[in-house]
């Protein structure tokens, strides 16, 4: 498990009045709101219904019940793993995680007590002997405070179980189907029954039997017909005070930097994304008519040769809306001609980062701004994003692009603030944001994790069909044994396996 890297202050509250979450103490309501405690880095944001579709398969399928309702305020946090992982709030409190496993190859919903206690609690009424319910094992009175205390699920003190695999995730109920743990099947049901010892579960949350403090709501919303925005409009209202200071500051940064780098062209950088589209949107207000401190600035727009075709569509779109001038350059083939030659890129050597984005900016910096002086670009840069860019200062001479400076307006905000600000701007925001994508870049970008991969598959096939041809030729071309599952686990993203890729790949016999 990868360790929890702080890269900024952890702001995740929540306002019991209000039911709403707040990124402060204070909710705008006025009542104190109580500290939600995530996993850091706590880059806290909206979960889309597709993100809240996914939960509810997976739940359904692991356990016989969807996990939340589809109009219910879902936060998702990102944590430190291997590939993706999600911790899903819900309340006020972490309901469970939602991970992506790499050598299952599918979307795993490890719950926690409060997400387990909403299923099992909620259904008891409508089916005391639980039937409906899936991946669950009873233990007897005599085993209960064993359980509670830490202790891992022994086969003596197990009374009955639903049907389960070894490796699966488990909730463990007493003989009242109260819930007191969750974990990891050691042993399938099969095994179990047939066994007069041995270790059942490993546990990983345990508590004494308790009521369902956070019951799943009854839907009063039909998340088909009402926009995402809609129904995040209470937690806009209990955010107010917090959106406004932001934007004052950001705005008040976008300003003085203008004023004191007044020899530098200004200029703002948009890529398509979320971050770009606050940050475009914040300097348009800085600088606009009345403001007392109205300047021209350019949009600038650097295609990869890879992006999305909605991404290409909502820069057009963006473009329009702020009727800016747009300076613009692209990669063309670069990417296509540089994969002949150096074959797929991987997380440890990135040779396209050159050919696809830096070169092509560099170019369009000098051919524009070079006998002005050079330029001062807002870019959206967050701290919330890697340990780089938490280092960063906010304004910054570009090291690898000539004639630029940078500067981040929206530093210290979090994805939450984001999307809160897109929401109540009502600004045009990228549509694969609600098709599951949390960042919007290349699409086949070694860096993105082998989830975000599987979810091209459903979004756009044909692009992942492509990729998967060409990754698996360039396998043969290494000598690689098993070329396909060099792909299927996306071992190709590394040119020096870590630790735990290499061990899947011994396991699954792929020889490099």
């Amino acid at each position: 498990m990868a360790k929890p890297i702080f890269l900024g202050k952890l702001v995740l509250h929540w306002c019991d009045q209000c039911n709403a979450p707040v990124l402060d103490k204070k909710c705008a309501c006025g009542s104190d709101a109580r500290f939600v405690a995530v996993t850091p880095p706590g880059d806290i944001r909206p979960a889309f219904p597709y993100d809240i579709s996914r939960i509810n398969d997976v739940s359904v399928s692991q356990f016989g019940k969807k996990l939340v309702e589809d109009d219910e305020i879902v936060i998702y946090n990102k944590a430190p793993y291997e590939d993706r992982m999600e911790e899903i709030i819900c309340g006020g409190e972490v309901i469970g995680t939602i991970r992506y496993e790499i050598e299952k190859t599918k979307w795993v919903l490890l719950l926690r007590l409060p997400g387990a206690r909403r299923l099992f609690n909620a259904s008891l009424k409508e089916d005391p002997s639980q039937t409906a319910m899936k991946n669950w094992i009873m233990v007897s009175e005599e085993g209960i405070p064993y359980v509670v205390d830490g202790s891992s699920v022994l086969v003596p003190g197990i009374l009955k179980t639903a049907e389960f695999e070894a490796e699966d995730e488990v909730v463990v109920v007493t003989p009242d189907f109260e819930v007191i743990a969750v974990g990891r099947a050691k042993m399938s049901s099969q095994d179990i029954q047939n066994s007069e010892r041995g270790k059942a579960v490993k546990t990983r949350w345990t508590g004494i039997p308790e009521a369902n403090s956070n019951p799943i709501p009854s839907p009063n919303l039909d998340v088909k017909a009402v926009p995402v925005r809609e129904i995040w409009k209470k937690v806009i209202d209990a955010n107010r005070h917090i959106i406004d200071e932001f934007e004052a500051d950001s705005i008040s940064f976008i300003q003085n930097a203008a004023e004191n780098m007044n020899k530098q062209h200004l200029t703002c950088s948009y890529s398509g994304g979320k971050d770009s589209l606050v940050t475009l949107n914040l300097v348009s207000k800085a600088f606009e008519d009345g403001s007392g401190h109205e300047k021209e600035f350019d949009i600038l727009f650097s295609d990869t040769g890879l992006e999305f075709k909605e991404t290409l569509d909502n820069v057009t779109e963006t473009v329009k809306i702020y009727g800016k001038p747009l300076k613009e350059t692209s990669a063309e083939d670069a990417f296509w001609e540089g994969f002949v030659i150096h074959g797929p890129p991987s997380v440890d050597n990135r040779w396209c980062t050159q050919s696809c984005k830096l070169m092509p900016i560099t170019n369009l910096i000098e051919s524009n701004y070079a006998d002005k002086g050079g330029c001062l670009t807002f870019i959206g840069q967050r701290q919330y994003e890697s340990k780089a860019r938490a280092q960063s200062h906010r304004i910054w001479k570009s090291p690898s692009v000539r004639g630029q400076i940078g500067a981040a307006p929206i530093q210290e905000w979090t994805a939450m603030h984001i999307w809160l600000y897109i929401f109540d701007k009502n600004l045009n925001y990228n549509p694969l944001y609600e098709k599951g994508f949390d960042r919007i870049g290349c699409w086949l970008c070694p860096a993105a994790s082998l989830a975000d991969f599987e979810n091209l598959r459903h979004t756009h096939p044909k692009a992942m069909e492509m990729w998967d041809e060409k990754l698996i030729e360039a396998g043969r071309e290494k000598g690689i044994v098993r070329p396909e599952d060099w792909v299927k686990y996306g071992l190709w993203r590394y040119n020096r396996l870590p630790p735990s890729m290499k061990k899947l790949a011994d396991e699954k016999g792929i020889i490099l």
